[in-house]
């Protein structure tokens, strides 16, 4: 972990002294992304020419597997470029892993943080992430269930707001509240006229 320590310390003084000497609005981002399949966008402001990009999975080696097993994450991931009208500028295809074992204490690091030159005209940042993650825990003990993003701009970004999840489970719970205080007023109703109809005939 010694060499992969050095690299990583390297890119982040690379980086500190990179936004020191870029634009006044340098902009960072600091997120997770879970296991598996995930899309994260993001807007950029219109001075932003260059960014750096990091995905990491950080955890404690799985104490229940095998000496000799590999704990390691690895992301395939890619970055999409588009401008205001949605037109695709630039798609990049990276890849950072990290693995090692009880008897090694480094056995390799992937692309590591990426350097992007935004084309002229970008807006917008898509970041697709395909994260694997085995034999690593996370503080709770359980198996790492996210990795780390970072984003460094020397230019303005902001996290697209998604919709929420739980926002339409909320409208298709109201939807049924309301058909169903609808179905209980019209029953009542007929049930009310019905009993109108027999007490006029019995009168």
């Amino acid at each position: 972990m010694a060499r992969s320590g050095k690299f990583i310390t390297g890119i982040a003084a690379f980086t500190a002294v990179w936004l020191a000497s870029g634009a006044a609005t340098a902009s960072t981002f600091q997120g997770e992304l879970p296991v598996g399949y995930s899309d994260s966008t993001f807007q950029m402001g219109g001075g932003t020419s260059f960014m750096m990009i990091n995905i990491n999975a950080i955890g404690v080696r799985d104490p229940a597997i095998c000496g000799s097993c590999n704990s390691i994450y690895t992301d395939n991931f890619t970055v999409n470029l588009f401008n205001q009208a949605g037109t695709l500028l630039q798609s990049v295809n990276e890849t950072n892993f990290l693995y090692y074992n009880m008897y090694s204490s480094s056995k390799g690091i992937g692309a590591g943080p990426i350097g992007l030159a935004i084309p002229a005209g970008a807006t917008t940042l898509e970041i697709v992430s395909r994260l694997s993650i085995a034999g690593l825990l996370g503080s709770d003990g359980n198996p790492l269930s996210f990795g780390n993003l970072s984003i460094s701009t020397n230019g303005s970004l902001a996290a697209a707001t998604p919709i929420p999840s739980t926002l339409p489970l909320l409208a298709t719970g109201l939807a049924g509240l309301g058909l169903l205080g609808w179905h209980r007023k019209r029953k009542a109703s007929a049930a009310g006229s019905g009993a109108k109809e027999v007490a006029s005939a019995t009168a």
